[in-house]
């Protein structure tokens, strides 16, 4: 940027302002929260450049460095490179990624008209630059102090000084690693000096850097470098993309940054909550929110405990309004409706969970001891108007008898084709056993399903009762493995509908009864054996967890057996507030871990 500064007054001001936007657009609204973060490869272009050499060698290529090239010319043979050493070298091609001005020299007389027309119109500047410590090209008040310092015109140059410990990532030092561009005279403690040299923007480098095309391939020679930009970085290695496809025939089509995300205040509000909340929650692991537009937000902690790392991209803003004002229930409601994704498609929402489990169950012994209410909502203090809204709606959802129908309804009934496309072809739901991490889902539903038959030592004289027989496939491996006697109740219609249909196709409907009804109304004339209850617990609540154990009591036959199944909670968590499960779950449920 140094390189432009003394000549404003020859550019548009649309290309100015262009060049400045490039160059500052992942800064805009992040000192809202803390420095910019700008990324930078890790040991700079020695770790890509050897990188890049090593592929190359390992794909047959040949590789010289250290070789000054003199010259470039063309014939029917192909391009002939003449290096410094005397040799020279035929090649079917040649990319010219030089400045410009070393392009033409190397060209020489062979530059066509175009080329040196076009090429020709890119001019630079030369900048001394000194890598120094001395803290006078700083501003007095170090509390000013930033990465990037402009210093003013000095000898007619642009003066800036870049401070590398943060940069860097260098630390504190006693005294700053400095660099300095066109200083007024050498810096104190000066460490090196070099010089470089900057393409000038201007309206003629603009116009020639649109006539490229009229140049490239002509003579098997391609040109690329950051002067066909702004001469920043990511402008060289677009060129070198394009470059590329030339020289393999095929369409270059450079994509274009996304827009920069522009929140509304309330939006920038609760970015600034969502970001605050997560650099205090996270103490394990690694959260990374990519904006659309560049904007970059980092959450590492420093325990060791979780090692994973897990990066999401932002497509709207909404994504901070909703897990601001929502929480946990926001955060679902954002991803259903796209306001964010994951870079890693097939682990990432895994990985965010595991993520948040093991942070919450770091804090655990923390709300344990202060007796707060859970690890989200001290947190997101501006939730407190939707928390009042579905504490609400959880008291209106309480499982009552009158109730209960309408609650099971609206997660069971959505349609039985909605659940077959994540439940194993048994149709078996929740609380499956698996024994290693990558077993089959239905392995582990099936090894479920024989634990409860064990559990519960039924034999073929036995009558058994399931509450929640779900889509009835404990009700048809009971009776295949055992021949026993089957009763089950549910209240919704659709599991009913599917169950009919398995256990009419495995003929077993004289042994096997289905009763849409609640458990409080089942018949009270006669008694089981066995009471069969698997993941149907939470869907009971809190208030009636007693009602729930005394109707099993009064339907079991004496010296019977009660066998339930259900997921839970460690008591540290059991009296979190349950308010934001009930709208795409069913929220009136909570059980404790025994």
């Amino acid at each position: 940027m140094a390189s432009f500064l003394t000549d404003q007054k020859h550019y548009r001001t649309s290309f100015f302002l262009k060049i400045l936007h490039s160059n500052s657009q992942s800064l805009s609204l992040k000192f809202l929260f803390g420095l910019p973060q700008l990324l930078t490869v890790r040991w700079k272009s020695y770790a890509y450049v050897n990188k890049v050499k090593e592929d190359l060698e390992k794909r047959g290529c040949q590789v010289r460095t250290g070789c000054e090239v003199n010259s470039v010319s063309t014939n029917e043979e192909g391009c002939t490179i003449a290096c410094n050493d005397g040799a020279k070298e035929v090649y079917d091609g040649c990319v010219m990624a030089g400045h410009a001005p070393d392009t033409l020299k190397m060209l020489g007389k062979e530059a066509t008209y175009d080329e040196t027309r076009i090429l020709g119109a890119f001019q630079y500047i030369y900048s001394d630059i000194f890598l120094h410590r001395d803290k006078t090209y700083l501003p007095r008040d170090p509390a000013t102090w930033s990465a990037l310092n402009f210093l003013g015109i000095m000898n007619t140059r642009g003066c800036m000084t870049y401070w590398l410990n943060i940069i860097q990532n260098l630390g504190d030092s006693k005294l700053p690693y400095l660099v300095t561009i066109n200083p007024p005279h050498t810096p104190e403690n000066t460490l090196l000096k070099w010089t470089t040299s900057h393409p000038i923007p201007s309206v003629a480098a603009s116009k020639a850097s649109c006539e490229l095309d009229q140049i490239q391939g002509k003579r098997g020679i391609w040109f690329c470098g950051a002067y066909q930009g702004y001469g920043f970085h990511e402008d060289g290695l677009k060129a070198g993309v394009a470059a590329a496809d030339g020289v393999l025939r095929r369409n270059c089509s450079i994509l274009h940054n996304a827009k920069h995300m522009v929140p509304t205040w309330p939006e920038t509000g609760a970015r600034l909550i969502v970001t605050r909340f997560l650099k205090s929650f996270i103490e394990t692991g690694c959260i990374i929110l990519l904006e659309d537009g560049g904007t970059i937000f980092t959450f590492q902690g420093t325990d060791r405990k979780c090692s994973l790392k897990v990066s999401l991209r932002v497509h709207s803003t909404q994504f901070y309004w909703k897990v601001a004002t929502q929480g946990d229930l926001g955060l679902a409601d954002a991803f259903i409706h796209g306001d964010f994704s994951f870079v890693d498609k097939n682990e990432g929402l895994l990985n965010l969970f595991m993520i948040f489990v093991a942070n919450r169950d770091l804090k655990a012994s923390v709300t344990r001891s202060s007796k707060k209410s859970g690890w989200w909502t001290p947190l997101l203090s501006t939730a407190a108007l939707s928390s009042a809204k579905y504490f609400i709606q959880h008291v209106s959802n309480q499982n009552t008898l009158t109730k209960a129908r309408r609650n099971i309804s609206r997660h069971y009934d959505l349609s039985n084709e909605l659940f077959s496309l994540f439940l194993d072809e048994t149709m078996t739901y929740s609380c499956a056993i698996f024994k290693s991490e990558n077993e089959d889902l239905k392995v582990a539903q099936l090894r479920k399903i024989s634990l409860l038959i064990k559990k519960a030592k039924i034999s073929k004289e036995h009558h058994i009762l399931e509450i929640g027989f779900g889509w009835g496939s404990l009700a048809v491996e009971v009776v295949k493995q055992t021949g026993c006697k089957y009763t089950g109740v549910t209240l919704s219609e659709q599991q009913l509908k599917y169950a009919q249909s398995i256990v009419q196709q495995a003929g077993l409907q004289d042994q096997i009864t289905f009763l849409l009804c609640d458990y409080r109304q089942m018949p009270n004339n006669y008694k089981y054996d066995r009471i069969i209850s698997c993941g149907m617990l939470e869907h009971v609540g809190h208030d009636f967890i007693g009602e729930f154990f005394s109707c099993c009591e009064s339907a079991l036959a004496e010296n019977g057996l009660l066998v339930v199944q259900q997921e839970s909670r460690a008591v540290v968590f059991y009296y979190m507030p349950s308010k934001t499960l009930n709208t795409f779950a069913f929220g009136w449920a909570r059980t404790i871990q025994l």
